[in-house]
């Protein structure tokens, strides 16, 4: 048997005392977290907060990321609170938030949210973000169906890019003491996806293609339901935004259509009715949701005929509204009459609350009237529509 003086048992020891801090020491990378069919955020935020894999959801140390592949619905309950720092790349998909809680809460970290939108399930009256001695960075992040935006205490709020929250200008998105904020907004801009959209695909909305109904190309993982992934498909649209006046979509292909309502939790997939237009194959939608093109045949031969309209002639996507069409609109707030659909256009006058106008026309964010003789644009805030 060998024995250690105490001068060698000595150097073991602090040779053992070495290579623990050296392990201790050494930097675990930070994790990209992948929001797909097997990690939901709920879980991606308690990996990311305690630095620990949770179910299929890994993690690291430092300052994650978690990637969006697909839109989310949190389940069972409010999200945790994000308490490590944390980035949040949407890459232009949609979380569904619960009305009853915020979208999201920050303790003590510092939040970076890009290319995101968030839309609650029904109209939020209370802050859409919390923010507690912490940051919160928005990048090209919108949120709808909400009344108030950021509640912060002691923190700092930065909104940049091509951000809307709840519809609010920028001095009226945070609230509360001891804050600070760097908020640069442009004013609102619409960008006409739909007919960018390429492949032959036409879409047109009733107010025509300019009306604030946005278009997305997308594949398998963008359809988010494995089983209408796995039944096999032709190609897939996501339509979001004002798709509820009414939106005609037309693929250059024929085949059946299959929709995938985003508005409910867990996705509703139906098959609608559609019709053939020479070689293409159409359908009407009136909800936000994925319409999926699958091998086989339109429902029905012929284009149905709406009371007071012409569904014969082939849609081209261009076209506006005839004049007398229009959106019965009813203001619940005293709005500016602008000579543009922007913030920054000229004040032409006032349109007082409880006005019931038609609008023929409008964008994301703005709905032309004629009030008093003047024709200009009312900010959507304080208009409730019956179209």
């Amino acid at each position: 048997m060998v024995r250690l003086t105490n001068v060698a048992k000595r150097r073991v020891l602090l040779a053992l005392i070495l290579s623990l801090l050296i392990v201790a020491a050494w930097p675990v990378a930070a994790a990209n977290i992948y929001i797909d069919y097997t990690c939901i955020l709920k879980e991606a935020l308690e990996a990311a907060n305690k630095d620990k894999e949770k179910d299929d959801c890994e993690a690291g140390s430092g300052d994650d990321v978690i990637i969006l592949t697909r839109d989310d619905k949190p389940r069972s309950g409010e999200l945790p609170a994000v308490k490590e720092n944390l980035v949040i790349e949407g890459n232009n998909h949609t979380i569904n938030a619960d009305r009853n809680d915020p979208a999201f809460e920050v303790e003590g970290a510092h939040l970076t949210i890009k290319n995101l939108k968030i839309e609650f399930d029904r109209k939020r009256k209370r802050e859409a973000f919390e923010v507690t001695d912490g940051k919160l960075t928005l990048i090209n992040v919108v949120v709808e169906n909400c009344e108030e935006g950021i509640e912060q205490e002691d923190s700092h709020i930065t909104i940049k890019g091509n951000s809307d929250i709840c519809g609010l200008s920028a001095d009226e998105i945070v609230e509360g003491d001891g804050g600070t904020t760097d908020i640069t907004l442009p004013a609102p801009i619409h960008v006409d996806t739909c007919s960018q959209i390429g492949g032959g695909i036409v879409v047109t909305a009733t107010f025509g293609a300019g009306s604030g109904v946005q278009c997305q190309l997308v594949d398998g993982p963008g359809i988010g339901v494995q089983s209408v992934v796995d039944a096999g498909f032709i190609t897939a649209v996501n339509l979001w935004a004002y798709v509820e006046q009414g939106v005609e979509i037309c693929f250059p292909n024929i085949g059946s259509i299959t929709f995938i309502d985003t508005t409910t939790s867990p996705r509703v997939v139906s098959t609608i009715d559609s019709y053939r237009r020479d070689n293409s194959t159409c359908a009407h939608v009136t909800r936000p949701g994925t319409v999926v093109l699958a091998p086989g045949q339109p429902t029905s031969g012929t284009p149905p005929v709406a009371s007071g309209t012409t569904m014969d002639q082939p849609t081209t996507g261009t076209g506006a509204a005839p004049a007398s069409a229009g959106c019965p609109i009813h203001t619940t707030g005293h709005l500016f009459l602008r000579a543009s659909p922007s913030l920054q256009g000229t004040v032409l006058g006032a349109v007082p609350r409880g006005s019931n106008l038609i609008s023929p026309s409008r964008t994301t964010y703005w709905y032309q009237v004629t009030y008093n003789g003047q024709t200009g644009w009312i900010g959507h805030k304080y208009v409730r529509a019956n179209c």
